[in-house]
């Protein structure tokens, strides 16, 4: 018989080369915002990473199939953390990926000040009066700001990262005043935009921001990414994304 803990799980397929990935259906199970959010950034296999609130681990498994080779998990839900660490052994990317149960917020000292070459985060795109309000208090903080405001997570993304390091963010496009409120208090500055439609007809749901820390200003705006030509039918650019296999 199966415990009250497995009867959450389910193991989904990611797709991409092969990749599978243990959720659980009372947490926060990902969506293609993690995959476009992936898409994003360049990454270099000898420079150190940071996905600040991994959840099941999902973004860093998608980074490695991208060239990142040096990447720290962050995640302070103990249940979300132990999956991602089932993720890390179940596709065997344990030389690459290291999980930490630590809430990202509260991380200071020498071992973690400017420590990391870039820092990719989906953050909880509503404040705590936006949204629908989920079933589950850990649904609540992965989709709302409950515990930390957006400026509390951008200040503590530019302490993690290093001085001219990159800060990659998928965030509501409606809020991008206020994601880019918070960089600029946090000295994190916006270098490059994509907003993501999901059709071509649409307006923005999405935007895709790569911040500098100490950067000069000036921001590049990038052609939009398109999730879907038709109804169930990806893009030809999403598309590529899943061709890898």
């Amino acid at each position: 018989m199966k415990n009250s803990e497995t009867l959450y799980e389910r193991l989904d397929d990611l797709l991409i080369e092969g990749m599978q990935l243990w959720q659980r259906t009372d947490q926060f199970c990902f969506s293609i915002d993690a995959v476009i959010l992936a898409h994003f950034p360049k990454f270099h296999e000898k420079r150190t990473y940071a996905d600040l609130g991994t959840g099941t681990g999902v973004l860093p498994l998608l980074m490695t199939t991208r060239g990142a080779k040096q990447i720290t998990a962050i995640e302070v839900n103990p249940l979300m953390a132990e999956l991602a660490v089932r993720n890390v052994k179940l596709n065997q990317k344990e030389s690459l990926i290291d999980v930490v149960e630590a809430d990202y917020c509260t991380l200071r000292g020498s071992d973690w000040t400017g420590r990391f070459d870039g820092i990719i985060i989906n953050p909880p795109y509503f404040n705590e009066q936006q949204g629908k309000q989920p079933k589950t208090d850990d649904v609540s903080l992965a989709r709302h700001e409950m515990c930390y405001t957006l400026t509390d997570i951008a200040a503590a993304a530019a302490r993690l990262v290093k001085f001219r390091g990159q800060v990659w963010w998928i965030y509501s496009a409606e809020r991008l005043v206020d994601l880019m409120v918070a960089l600029r208090h946090a000295k994190l500055e916006p270098k490059r935009l994509r907003f993501v439609h999901s059709f071509l007809d649409t307006k923005a749901k999405l935007v895709l921001v790569e911040s500098t820390k100490g950067g000069q200003p000036g921001v590049i705006t990038e052609a939009p990414l398109y999730i879907y030509k038709q109804p169930n039918v990806y893009s030809e650019e999403v598309r590529s994304w899943y061709e890898r296999n």
